[in-house]
C-alpha cells in the first residue's frame, strides 16, 4: 500500500499544503528580514535628515539622545576632519610655547582608555605636555599627548604613521609636534553620568576609523552617501554617512543602527502580510502545475528510452527514483537494456577476437612457411649430394651444414612456441624481487665471447636496485636486445648499457653505434619475422624482439626504439621495491 501511487499522491499533496506552510515560515526569517531592514534604513535616514535640519545645538544633543535610548540609533555630526564637532563634554585646553594659535582645544574620546582610567585622570591643569599631531592645512589633529608621568594615544591613527605595521597610505601626511601647558581639563567623575556618545566605546570606534580613513585621503569631503554593515559581539549593525557642503557648513552626519532588535518588526509585519499571501497563492498555483509534470516524467521518460532501445541504443537508462510500480517497470526496463547490452557487446567481442585470432594465424602460418624453407632447401641440397656421392673429401662440411641448419629449425620452432604461449593470453609469470644490475652482468658474461670476436667496447652504468619481475624472462628481453645490438654494431665501435633509477622505476637501456632506424623499421621492429636489412642479413629469424614485445607487455612495461646521435637505443621500464 505505501508504494502504491495513490498512496503517493495522497502524501504528496498533504506535503504540497505542509510546503506552503513551511515556505510563510522560510519567508518570514528571510525575505522578511530584508524588508524589515529597508524600512529600518529609510527611518534612519529620515532622522538624519531631521537631525540635520535642527538649529539649536541643545534640541540636536536631545534628539540624538532620545533615538539612542528609544530606537538603538546613534547619531552625531562630525566635521570635514572626521571629529565629533560637539565635544565640550569631555577635553582638554593647552596653552601652546611658540605658536601663532596660542591655544588647542583637544577633545578626549579619540584617545585609548576608559573616562575613568589613570592615565587620563593625570592629565591636570599645569602640566607640560608634548603634543604630535598630524596637519592638514591650517588643522591639527593630535593622536599622542605626552607628559612627564603618563601619556595618552590614538592608536587608530598613530598606527597607521609609525611602527612596524605603518600604512603607506599615511606616508604623505604632515606631522607636528607641540609643547604647552594644560590650561583647562574637563572629564566626568567616575561614578557620575556619562553623556551620550561619550559612554558608547563601539560607536566612538567607528568615529575613529572613519576619520583614520578621511586623512588618508587629505580630508577631503566625500562626493556620496556611504553604507556599510560591522560586527560586534555577534550583533550587526548598519552604519550610514552622510557628507554635509551646505550654507558654508562642511562635514558629516555619522549615524549607525542595531539590525537586531525585533520590538518594531510586530508592526511591520502586520503590513507585509498582504504581499506574502499574494505571493503564497501563486506559489501555490506553481508548485500544483510542476507537480503535475513531475508525475507524468517518469512515463515519458520511460517511453523515450525504450524507443531507443528498440533501436539498440543502450546509452541511457531510465532513472529509477521510487519503489512503486513506475519504479518496478523502469528496474525491468534497465535489466532487459543491460542483459541485451552485455550480450551484445559479447558477441561482438568474440567476433573481433575471432578475427584477430584468424589473422595472428595467418601471419604466423605465412612466416613459420617463409622461415622453414630455407633450412629444409639446405638439408635437401646436402642430402643430395651426400646420397649421389659428389665431392666426397667435402662430407664433414655439408653434414655440418644439416646440423647448423637443424639446430637453426629447433630454435626457430622454440621461439615460435614461447611466442605462441606469451601472445595466449592465458600465461602469467610469476614476479619476484631480483637485483637488475646482476641480472644484467650475469648477460653480459654468458656473450662475452660474440663482445671479443668483433671487438666490441661494452660500458656499463648501472645502479644497483631491487626490481619486481620475472628475472629469467628479463634476463631473455636484456639478451635479445644486446644480441641485436652486437649484430648491427661494426667492428671496435661500443654498446652501452644503462640502468637509471628513481624513486619508483628503473630504466634500462641498449645502445649501440651504428645505422639509425628507418620510420618504416620502428613501425615493423616488433613485428615477427621482420628483420631489419632482410635481404642481406643472414642471422636471426625475426622472433627475438617479438618475443621480447610479448614478455614486457606482461610486465606493463614502458618500452621502445629511437634513434640516437650516432646510434640506436633500445629500452624498458620496471618497478622498483618500495
Amino acid at each position: 500500500m505505501k508504494n502504491s501511487i495513490v498512496f503517493k499522491w495522497f502524501i504528496l499533496t498533504t506535503l504540497l499544503f505542509s510546503t506552503s506552510l513551511l515556505f510563510i515560515g522560510i519567508t518570514q526569517n528571510y525575505i522578511f528580514e530584508k524588508y524589515y531592514i529597508n524600512k529600518k534604513l529609510d527611518t534612519l535616514e529620515s532622522y538624519m535628515d531631521e537631525y540635520f535640519g535642527l538649529a539649536s545645538k541643545k534640541r540636536a544633543e536631545n534628539l540624538s539622545s532620545d533615538l539612542y535610548k528609544n530606537n538603538h540609533i546613534w547619531i552625531t555630526k562630525l566635521d570635514e576632519y572626521g571629529r565629533i564637532s560637539d565635544a565640550d563634554n569631555y577635553h582638554i585646553e593647552v596653552k601652546l610655547k611658540n605658536d601663532s594659535k596660542d591655544t588647542m582645544r583637544i577633545p578626549m574620546y579619540s584617545f585609548e582608555g576608559e573616562f575613568s582610567s589613570d592615565a587620563f585622570s593625570s592629565l591636570k591643569v599645569g602640566d607640560e605636555v608634548i603634543i604630535d599631531t598630524v596637519n592638514i592645512a591650517d588643522e591639527r589633529i593630535p593622536y599622542h599627548i605626552q607628559t612627564d608621568s603618563t601619556g595618552v594615544v590614538n592608536l587608530n591613527i598613530a598606527s597607521r604613521l609609525h611602527g612596524p605595521n605603518a600604512d603607506e597610505a599615511y606616508r604623505h601626511l604632515s606631522t607636528g609636534l607641540y609643547i604647552g601647558t594644560i590650561t583647562e581639563s574637563i572629564f566626568p567623575e567616575q561614578q557620575g553620568y556619562i553623556p551620550f556618545p561619550y559612554n558608547e566605546r563601539f560607536f566612538l570606534e567607528q568615529i575613529k576609523e572613519f576619520q583614520v580613513g578621511i586623512l588618508s585621503n587629505n580630508a577631503k569631503l566625500l562626493q556620496q552617501k556611504e553604507e556599510f554593515n560591522v560586527t560586534e559581539n555577534l550583533a550587526e549593525y548598519k552604519i550610514i554617512i552622510k557628507p554635509l557642503n551646505e550654507n558654508g557648513i562642511r562635514g558629516y552626519i555619522f549615524a549607525m543602527t542595531s539590525l537586531q532588535p525585533v520590538d518594531e518588526a510586530i508592526s511591520v509585519i502586520r503590513q507585509f502580510y498582504p504581499y506574502f499571501f499574494v505571493f503564497a497563492l501563486l506559489c501555490v498555483i506553481l508548485l500544483a502545475f510542476i507537480f503535475s509534470k513531475w508525475m507524468a516524467k517518469p512515463l515519458l521518460s520511460i517511453n523515450h528510452i525504450t524507443a531507443k532501445i528498440a533501436n539498440m541504443d543502450f546509452s541511457e537508462k531510465v532513472p529509477v527514483n521510487s519503489n512503486d510500480e513506475i519504479g518496478q517497470l523502469s528496474q525491468n526496463i534497465n535489466y532487459l537494456s543491460n542483459q541485451m547490452e552485455t550480450y551484445i557487446d559479447k558477441l561482438k567481442q568474440d567476433l573481433d577476437k575471432e578475427r584477430k585470432l584468424e589473422i595472428v594465424r595467418k601471419e604466423f602460418i605465412a612466416g613459420v612457411s617463409h622461415e622453414l624453407k630455407t633450412p629444409l632447401a639446405v638439408m635437401k641440397s646436402c642430402l643430395s649430394i651426400l646420397k649421389d656421392g659428389i665431392a666426397a673429401e667435402k662430407r664433414e662440411h655439408y653434414i655440418q651444414a644439416m646440423e647448423d641448419e637443424i639446430q637453426r629449425t629447433d630454435l626457430l620452432v622454440v621461439n615460435m612456441l614461447d611466442l605462441a604461449k606469451f601472445q595466449s593470453g592465458t600465461y602469467k609469470p610469476e614476479m619476484t624481487y631480483f637485483e637488475i644490475d646482476k641480472a644484467i652482468s650475469e648477460v653480459c658474461r654468458s656473450m662475452a665471447e660474440q663482445i671479443r670476436e668483433k671487438n666490441i667496447s661494452l660500458k656499463l652504468k648501472l645502479c644497483s636496485r631491487m626490481v619486481i619481475g620475472h628475472k629469467g624472462l628479463i634476463s631473455r628481453v636484456v639478451t635479445n636486445f644486446l644480441s641485436n645490438a652486437i649484430q648491427h654494431t661494426e667492428n671496435g665501435n661500443e654498446i652501452i648499457i644503462t640502468v637509471i633509477c628513481n624513486m619508483r622505476t628503473a630504466q634500462i637501456s641498449v645502445e649501440n653505434q651504428g645505422n639509425p632506424l628507418s620510420e618504416e623499421d620502428k613501425k615493423k621492429i616488433w613485428d615477427q619475422f621482420y628483420r631489419v636489412e632482410a635481404r642481406t642479413s643472414k642471422t636471426g629469424n625475426g622472433l627475438g624482439l617479438s618475443i621480447s614485445k610479448e614478455i614486457l607487455k606482461l610486465h606493463n612495461s614502458i618500452y621502445g626504439a629511437e634513434n640516437k646521435e650516432g646510434g640506436v637505443r633500445f629500452f624498458f621500464t620496471l618497478p622498483i621495491q618500495q
